[in-house]
């Protein structure tokens, strides 16, 4: 087994930075800090990340992903659904699911997929089991795929109808299979991780088929293949590890995230890193992310 370790590349600390994408046509890395509703912008100089732009949404959110064409900007998992994000930093409503739920739940992970739909999680905000569901958000039409999920947190695509998902406290990586409209076919387990590793939280899939997962209170991002079997660990000086992708020209940097959600005082000065951002060269390279393919009905459309 390998062991890397990973360098801080943003000094400035979150309290639940989450969902790291990289956008390859705009060259930037975007993240969010989940309870300050921010959502952040940086190019990568080498080994720092150089700051772009800060977007205050007003409320939590969950993740980012960049739209097909840049001029129709971001979609997120916004507080209680699916918004849009322009370049001039307004955010627009395109789906609330989740606010019926308002004040016990929120949106959580999520990524595009290679039909460029957007599939993102909910949870609530106590960790309440089975109080969750994983969305698809295809053009402006959602469709809940599933319900008694406790965390929805990472999913990383295996081809166009194939993906990997982790409900965090299951202490699994599920394998899903979806039908060319994102309906359901079948749910498997593709592995189980050790308690003792951690607790899986995000992901990201490399061009060799292998798994980069965050371990949450595992101060780690360890690599396994489809079946489970670790293959590289990176070492993260911070405890709550949440998220992490690929990027840079090659892709083969991989961005972490960390969090120090939870922490007392005390806590956060023992831990001076938690909340951080850091990079690590792997020399294996990720896979280009998926971009979200908006309606072209009217509010979608730029503007």
């Amino acid at each position: 087994m390998r062991t890397l370790e990973a360098r801080v590349c943003v000094d400035e600390r979150a309290e639940h930075a989450e969902g790291p994408v990289w956008d390859d046509v705009r060259g930037e890395l975007l993240w969010v800090d989940v309870y300050a509703g921010l959502v952040r912008r940086a190019t990568w100089d080498a080994d720092r990340l150089r700051p772009v732009r800060t977007h205050a949404l007003g409320q939590a959110v969950g993740a980012v992903v960049p739209c097909q064409d840049p001029v129709d900007g971001w979609v997120l998992a916004s507080e209680f659904g699916f918004a849009r994000l322009l370049a001039d930093g307004s955010v627009h409503p395109v789906a609330e699911p989740e606010l019926a739920h308002a004040g016990r739940t929120r949106m959580n992970d999520g990524c595009a997929d290679p039909r460029g739909r957007f599939w993102a999680g909910s949870m609530a905000h106590d960790r309440a089991p089975r109080a969750g569901s994983l969305y698809c958000l295809d053009g402006n039409h959602v469709r809940r795929v599933l319900t008694g999920v406790t965390i929805s947190n990472g999913l990383a695509w295996h081809g166009p109808d194939e993906f990997y998902y982790i409900d965090t406290p299951t202490q699994r990586v599920d394998l899903i299979t979806v039908d060319p409209d994102g309906v359901l076919l079948r749910r498997e387990t593709a592995f189980e991780i050790d308690p003792a590793l951690g607790a899986p939280d995000g992901m990201a899939a490399d061009a060799e088929g292998a798994l980069w997962i965050a371990l949450w209170g595992g101060s780690a991002v360890v690599r396994f293949s489809p079946r489970g079997e670790v293959l590289a660990r990176v070492e993260i000086p911070a405890t709550q590890v949440s998220s992490c992708c690929f990027g840079g020209n090659d892709l083969t940097t991989l961005f972490v995230t960390t969090s120090r959600e939870g922490f007392t005082a005390a806590r956060s000065a023992a831990e001076p890193h938690a909340g951080k951002l850091f990079a690590v060269e792997t020399g294996v390279a990720g896979l280009p992310a998926d971009r979200f393919r908006p309606s072209t009905v009217e509010g979608w459309c730029a503007t």
